[in-house]
Formats: C-alpha cells, structure tokens, sequence
C-alpha cells in the first residue's frame, strides 16, 4: 500500500468515527475533575480505561500509595490519584511508542456563557472544562489506536497509552510518579508524545522554567491607632515588590532565540499572583504574604532566578534592619528542551504534512508540563508535545475543542505511530 492510500484510509476511518470520538471527549468533559484538590479521579481513569480494554488494551491501573499522597499531592486532600495505562503489543516489544495526557482540569471558575461541564456540541466545538485541555488529547491519542484498526493496520512495535492525573499542580503524582516507577524509561519505551493543547499544526519541542515561590514579611503586630508600636508587615512587602520591580525585573529583558508562543512570552515573566494579610481594620498586620510565579526562557536556569532574588534580599536586610523577609520555593522545574532532528519530531513531520497538507511548524510551550518528567527524569531525549486545541482557551472560561483539529490530530497520531513503529508485513 502507498503512504497516499495509506494516509487516505485512515483520514477516511477517522470521519466514520467522528460522532464516537466527539461523545468521547464529550464524556470525559462531564465528568468534573477539578484539581485541586482532585476531584471523581477514579471514576475518570475508569472511563479511559474502559475504552482502552475495547480496543483490546491490557489495561492496568496505577494508584500513588496513601503514604505517599502528602508528599506527591499536597493539595490532594488524601483523595486517590490512579493513573491508567493500556498497552497494546505489536508483533515486536520494541520499538515501544507511548502516548500520554493528564485528566485533571483547573477548577472551572467564573465567566461561562455555557455550562462548564454539559460539554455543550455547538458550531462544530465541543465547550467545556478540559475540552481543549487537555482531554481532547487523550481522546485523540486513543482514536488514533481505533483509527489504525478500522483501515486494517497492524503495527510491527507496541504502543502503550496513558491517562494521568495531577499535572494542573505540577504532575508529580501522575505521569512524574510513572516515571519514577520505571514505567516510562529507557530500557523499555523508544518515543513519548505528550498529548497537550500545544496547537494542532505545531510540534512542541519543550516548555519554559517554573519557579513558584512564595514571600513572607513579618513584622509585630499593634493597634491600628498606634502604628508606631508596630512594624506593618505589608508596608515592608510593599517595599519588597516594588524592588524587585527596580531590581530584578530589568534582567528579564533577555529574548528568547526559540519559538515560545505566544511570542510575548519570549522573554522570562515573573508575576505576582496572591497576596494575604490583616485580620481586621484597625490592627496593624505582623505577616504578609505574596505568591510568585516565574517563568524562564531557555537561556536561563533556576539558580541564576534563585540568586537574583537572594541577594535582593540581602541587600534589603543591610539597608532595613526591620525587615524580615523569608522566601519559600513552592516548585521548580528548570526549562526543558529537545533538539529539532529526531526520529519522532520527523515522524511528526511527515505526518502534519499528510494530514494538514502543510508541514507543522515548532513551537516552545509558556508554561510547564509532564515534558520534564519524560526528559530530565527518565532521560528521553526522543519525546515531544503534540495534540489538539487551541494554546490560547487553556484555562479560560468557555474554553473549546473544534471537533475539526480533534479530527486531524487523530489523524497526524495515528499515522505518526505507524511511521514510528512500523507495520506488520501481511501475509
């Protein structure tokens, strides 16, 4: 069979499962997984796994050990975090590709026009919490096994998939707990690709920095009527912030070279995001805190951010004797990247071109995601982001999936996988 009626029998099993695929991703979507604190997790991994066992997976389910919820999860609230696997065996056990996207969402919030989690079919998009972001991956990653089935593939190595948990709060006990289980690593997996909103004609090569910090000002409590008696915790993280607007934000000027999008996050950002103090009107506040959130170009690593915020700090004690300031790091992950010319960012390449008739461009996500895990834990350079949804409704209200680009990524993942596995020679 050419690649052309190849790539022609799978764009033709992917439309005869369009109505299959959409009430899929239109199940998923009604079920309100909110993290935190994680919320109907196993009822979700539930719903995958049953799908995955229909197309003849073997299906296992992972779960985080309760001794370990506090460490893994701490904003779980002790509430189960499975992860669910299938595998699907080709004739060979290797080359192994696996496909894997997070089932938790961002708590739904405010400002629908629709209801969050109805998972609204209108005008050819599915609305919903978690329709782009990213169970429309998860979707696309599992029809893409059906895909191949129904035009009569059958592929030469294994494919494994996977649906995790946790990655709105950093992944650690999903797809981070299945890489420190060795259930993604070298000795066993070739190609990982990580189902994410990256946008469906970009190959995602890695992610920007995180370093959430949060800063604590303590100062001594007094009557509102006698501020003197007092030192007010929020005057002193007033004067911290404005310095570090004086002080630090000038070293983010520094453009990436690499294709971040959205192209205003090409340079390093570093936003304010809580502040909490006081307690009532007239009592002056002994603590202040304020949530950072930094992020990083590829140019830049967490100890020069680290260092940058230190010795503000240090300099504002020898100029402040009354300030008592102390910095908590709430997560790190340094910024991830993977080259350009590998075998399965060109198996992406070759199939975006088949699928979307143009070739995918590159992209570099803004944000964090379950990418680390693969690359800096378990050492795998051959692994990328890439699935359907739209970038920019990623936790917004009356966030969407077009039903057109879940279509075509199912497509590009499916056919990618066969370039990346090969078939089984018919007899």
């Amino acid at each position: 069979m050419s690649a052309a009626e190849l790539t022609a029998r799978v764009l033709q099993a992917v439309e005869e499962l369009e109505e299959e695929l959409v009430e899929f991703l239109r199940e998923l979507v009604r079920i309100p997984t909110e993290n935190p604190p994680g919320l109907h997790y196993p009822e979700c991994a539930q719903a995958i796994g049953r799908r995955m066992e229909e197309t003849g997976c073997a299906v296992e389910y992972v779960q985080v050990p309760r001794e370990r919820l506090a460490e893994l999860a701490p904003q779980g609230e002790g509430l189960p975090r499975p992860s669910v696997l299938g595998r699907f065996p080709g004739r060979l056990e290797r080359p192994c590709l696996h496909l894997t996207g997070h089932y938790d969402v961002v708590p739904a919030g405010d400002g629908w026009s629709v209801d969050p989690y109805a998972a609204e079919l209108r005008g050819g998009r599915v609305y919903g919490r978690g329709a782009a972001d990213q169970k429309s991956g998860i979707a696309a990653q599992l029809f893409a096994l059906k895909a191949l089935q129904a035009s009569g593939c059958r592929l030469a190595g294994s494919l494994v998939l996977s649906a995790t948990p946790d990655e709105e709060t950093g992944g650690f006990a999903g797809l981070g707990y299945l890489v420190q289980q060795g259930l993604i690593a070298r000795d066993n997996t070739d190609f990982v690709v990580i189902t994410e909103c990256l946008d469906v004609d970009c190959i995602c090569l890695g992610h920007r920095g995180t370093l959430w910090l949060e800063l604590e000002t303590r100062g001594r409590q007094s009557h509102g009527s006698m501020p003197a008696l007092g030192v007010n915790a929020i005057e002193k993280m007033l004067a911290v912030l404005g310095r570090i607007e004086t002080d630090v934000r000038p070293g983010l000027r520094l453009e990436s070279s690499h294709p971040i999008k959205p192209e205003a996050c090409r340079r390093s950002t570093l936003t304010v995001t809580m502040i909490r103090a006081g307690s009532k009107v007239n009592t002056v506040p002994a603590r202040c805190t304020a949530t950072l959130d930094w992020r990083l170009i590829p140019e830049q690593r967490l100890a020069w951010a680290r260092g940058a915020l230190e010795g503000l700090r240090d300099r504002m004690r020898r100029e402040d004797p009354e300030l008592d300031l102390h910095i908590r790091e709430i997560m790190s992950v340094e910024p991830t990247l993977v080259p350009r010319d590998t075998e399965v960012v060109r198996a992406f390449q070759e199939a975006g071109r088949a699928v979307l008739g143009r070739e995918p461009g590159f992209s570099v996500s803004p944000g964090s995601d379950d990418q680390k895990f693969v690359v800096q834990g378990a050492g795998l350079e051959q692994c990328i982001v890439y699935g359907p949804g739209p970038l920019e409704v990623a936790h917004q209200a009356d966030e969407f999936q077009p039903v057109a680009d879940l279509k075509q990524a199912t497509a590009v993942l499916a056919l990618a996988a066969l370039r990346l596995l090969g078939e089984e020679a018919r007899e």
